[in-house]
């Protein structure tokens, strides 16, 4: 993690298992950390695209091999981040390569979607239209994972994924994931979706 481009009113948490996390000195804290993710972070590669306009900040604190992860409780208590979030990424970490299979596999399945929702609308002329087929190395150049975050919902991992993609610049690319099993896909949006999680959890009979 570049830590000399962290900003200075942010305060330090060491937690076991983790990279040192970091938050704002503020009531509502979100917690980040730069995750040593060799696997899941060639979805930042040098293929890719830039990061979003919004991301580009905390993209920049990312080393070669890292992926930004944000920690969030829903009360917005900043003291540290919920257990079950803290469990997610260690779950993350050991899991890296098998969750990187799992959401590139979704992404590569999720093309017959798009291009129906892309065949419904009416595109520029100058719009980028999705190919008829596409295989990973293809779909390393369209994306580019601007973080993950992590969920304060029993019965995960819960990980959500925001991604900026060539085919939607405004809404991008999103996925929910519990572990390596794909909830839901959709705009970026759907990662950070915490009720998405929760939904799923209790079809389950997980969830709080």
């Amino acid at each position: 993690m570049h830590t000399d481009q962290i900003p200075p009113d942010y305060v330090p948490l060491s937690v076991p298992g983790l990279p040192t996390l970091y938050g704002p000195n503020s009531a509502w804290r979100v917690w980040l950390a730069a995750l040593p993710l060799p696997a899941t972070s060639r979805l930042r590669g040098a293929s890719a695209l830039a990061a979003s306009k919004g991301h580009a900040r905390h993209d920049r604190l990312a080393q070669d091999g890292e992926v930004i992860a944000f920690f969030e409780n829903d009360d917005g208590s900043g003291e540290q981040p919920a257990p079950m979030m803290i469990a997610a990424a260690r779950w993350l970490l050991d899991h890296d390569a098998a969750f990187h299979r799992a959401v590139v596999d979704a992404m590569l399945a999720d093309l017959p979607r798009l291009r129906a929702e892309q065949d419904g609308i009416v595109l520029d002329d100058d719009a980028f239209r999705l190919p008829p087929h596409w295989d990973e190395q293809t779909l390393l150049t369209l994306i580019r994972l601007n973080s993950i975050t992590f969920h304060p919902v029993d019965g995960g991992p819960y990980i959500g994924l925001d991604l900026r993609c060539a085919w939607d610049d405004e809404h991008g690319y999103g996925l929910m994931m519990a572990g390596t099993d794909v909830i839901e896909t959709g705009g970026a949006d759907v990662g950070s979706l915490s009720w998405i999680a929760a939904r799923h959890a209790t079809s389950l009979g997980t969830g709080q």
